[in-house]
């Protein structure tokens, strides 16, 4: 009997059970704390909760001489559960002695528990006992009753079990016996009675009448307990026409090893329907075993195969994980039929090896641009960092597909070491598309330096001679990499005589990730004639005082940045810049830079709008009364002009307001 392992199972589910050990103290294992259990349980005054909390800790600490007193529970229907879980930990031959008396004595609900208590303990002994409850009239004693056998699991409780499934019973008690058998099964080939253990699989694989599940469980049962000698019937049974008995021996060859059983599946591969075939393929690529290669490949490649079989064929392949693969998945990745070029390259992106790697440059040596650029992707996909210079010479290859294929993955994949070469590149293209890739290759290599402002000069010094179209480029380049270099040479930029450039440079200002450059924001918003100019200067300035989160300023800088403002907003689309960043700063102030507004139509639902959200907050403030009685006049103001439901959340707060401020 597996009692060690039994006992501390029960007693490792006994700890989690219902409260954890960190919020709940046992009492010590001494006498005198067994002696208290020991009487709770024996005072007629103690409550039902008293009781089973007290068998609860005589699980832990309980010796033999609790084993009496939580017998004479067993009958009790209110504390059997209780009075079992004490007892199945215990390691005595008196609590096996007092469940099988028991078995003689109880009836209904507390008989099931006892019975399902034998069987936990694994008690041989108890099997004459527990066979006649096979024929029960209550149904749930006969299914305890063959679980039990069935988890006691010697060959005499397997004998009776198979007697029992012989005669006539109910199909929910067929189905309670053949469990109850297959568990018998187990335990008997744990024990290594594997000639007993396959007999009673056999038995059950032979029930015609059988549930499928029981059948392809004894099928995994029977191959299994006979271990290589198990190999025919794993044959038999993947040339099954039963679908479900095929299923079982493909997934139970999962947990057999050696080349025989490759051999076997291999085997059965070339026969059945594609369901089957395909199942087939699955299973070889779970064992990976480099020798079903060449009989996988050849499913992925025929192609009087179905569709499914070759698409698992593939899957199979990288799942093997074999090198050797990689040629006949290159070939497949240019396929005319999407699906299957799209699995072959997802299976050669997944195989290692400089075999694969070796594959995917001839296809990108290929004179195929669909096919270039497939192998570009998956030269990133793969992290081949060695092909870095085969793409810095494709980027300068006539097709401009092909050339920023090239450069997107030369920025995933090259040092700053390449960023001269990056930067000649961009030179020499006018391609918007290519310089759009140019621009992510630069900025993703700069990004990995350990100092990406050390990135800024080489980058500034190409400006010069830069065409309009690269100084555009280069500009958004140096907006990514940021610093007092880069700062300097965009804010230069600004003053271009081309106009594309000269926008760009703006909008790289007012998109820059750091606040040093508000200074040149303010100046060239100041300076500019250009409504449009002055638009973009302003976004990014007053975009520093709506943002939120780590990039957020302190609330009196922030309403630093909207005084300077509030004299250079001209247009409407100006003023709602203003008004939306002055309502998201909680402060009295801002009440009055906003009030002015309320007055000009174009901006009037802005204003009120931003009005009312600071009061919202302001409100809060140490419980309204600090600011409430400064409000009431703008609160007002706001209920005066606004329309619609603006008036009425301006009412509220007015209400608000003027209540906080009696």
């Amino acid at each position: 009997m597996r009692r060690t392992r039994i006992t501390l199972v029960l007693l490792a589910g006994l700890l989690v059970a219902a409260t954890p050990l960190s919020a709940r103290q046992f009492p010590p294992a001494t006498k005198e704390a067994e002696a208290k259990l020991l009487a709770v349980l024996k005072s007629d005054d103690a409550s039902r909760e008293a009781k089973s909390s007290a068998c609860r800790d005589l699980a832990v600490v309980g010796t033999e001489t609790s084993v009496p007193v939580l017998a004479a529970l067993l009958g009790d229907e209110a504390l059997s559960h209780m009075a079992r879980y004490a007892l199945e930990p215990m390691p005595y031959p008196s609590v096996d002695e007092a469940l099988r008396e028991a078995l003689g004595q109880m009836k209904g609900r507390p008989l099931v528990g006892v019975v399902g208590s034998v069987g936990v303990r694994q008690d041989g002994k108890a099997v004459p006992l527990v066979t006649p409850l096979l024929e029960s009239d209550r149904a749930d004693v006969a299914h305890a009753a063959a679980r039990a056998l069935g988890s006691i699991g010697t060959p005499e409780a397997a004998k009776a079990l198979q007697a029992a499934l012989g005669g006539k019973v109910s199909e929910t008690q067929r189905q309670a016996l053949a469990e109850g058998l297959l568990r018998a099964a187990e335990a008997l080939d744990e024990a290594g009675k594997s000639a007993a253990a396959a007999a009673v699989y056999d038995h059950l694989r032979g029930l015609k009448e059988a549930a499928h599940q029981v059948r392809t469980a004894a099928v995994r049962g029977a191959i299994l307990s006979r271990g290589k000698e198990g190999l025919p019937l794993l044959k038999q049974y993947l040339a099954s026409e039963d679908y479900l008995l095929f299923a079982a021996a493909c997934r139970t060859s999962h947990e057999m090893a050696g080349g025989e059983v490759t051999r076997a599946l291999v085997q059965a591969l070339g026969k059945g329907s594609a369901d089957r075939q395909a199942l087939v393929l699955l299973t070889l690529g779970r064992r990976k075993d480099a020798a079903a290669l060449p009989a996988v490949l050849a499913k992925a490649k025929a192609d009087d195969a179905e569709k499914t079989v070759r698409l698992q064929a593939i899957r199979a392949a990288a799942e093997i994980t074999d090198p050797a693969a990689a040629d006949a998945l290159a070939d497949l990745a240019g396929h005319g039929d999407a699906d299957i070029a799209q699995a072959a390259r997802e299976s050669l992106a997944a195989i290692p090896g400089e075999k694969a790697d070796e594959a995917v440059m001839e296809m990108f040596r290929s004179e195929d641009a669909g096919l270039r650029r497939v192998a570009a992707d998956l030269i990133r996909r793969r992290g081949m960092r060695g092909a870095v210079p085969d793409l810095l010479n494709a980027a300068r290859a006539e097709d401009p597909d092909i050339r920023a294929a090239a450069l997107k993955q030369v920025g995933e994949l090259a040092g700053t070491d390449r960023l001269p070469a990056l930067l000649d590149l961009l030179l020499k293209e006018t391609e918007p598309q290519v310089l759009n890739a140019a621009e992510a290759a630069i900025g993703s290599v700069c990004a990995r330096a350990e100092r990406p402002e050390t990135c800024a000069a080489p980058v500034a010094g190409l400006l010069p001679k830069a065409k309009p179209v690269q100084k555009a480029t280069l500009l958004k380049v140096l907006g990514g990499i940021g610093g007092e270099k880069a700062l300097k040479a965009v804010r230069s930029a600004v003053g271009d005589a081309d106009e594309n450039v000269h926008t760009t440079a703006i909008r790289t200002l007012a998109g820059w990730k750091t606040p040093d450059v508000l200074p040149v924001l303010l100046e060239v918003a100041e300076e500019t004639d250009s409504p449009r100019d002055r638009t973009l200067a302003l976004r990014g300035y007053l975009g520093w005082a709506s943002r939120s989160g780590q990039d957020r300023l302190p609330g009196g800088r922030r309403l630093e940045i909207c005084r300077d403002a509030a004299n250079l907003v001209k247009t409407p689309g100006q003023k709602k810049l203003l008004l939306g960043a002055l309502g998201r700063i909680r402060s009295p102030e801002t009440i009055n830079l906003i009030l002015p507004h309320l007055d000009d139509a174009d901006v009037r639902n802005e204003a009120c709008s931003a009005v009312l959200a600071v009061a919202k907050e302001l409100l809060k403030v140490g419980g309204g009364k600090k600011h409430a009685a400064a409000l009431v006049g703008p609160l007002e103001k706001v209920a005066e002009v606004a329309k619609g439901d603006l008036a009425g959340r301006a009412k509220n707060l007015l209400k608000r307001a003027r209540s906080k401020a009696k």
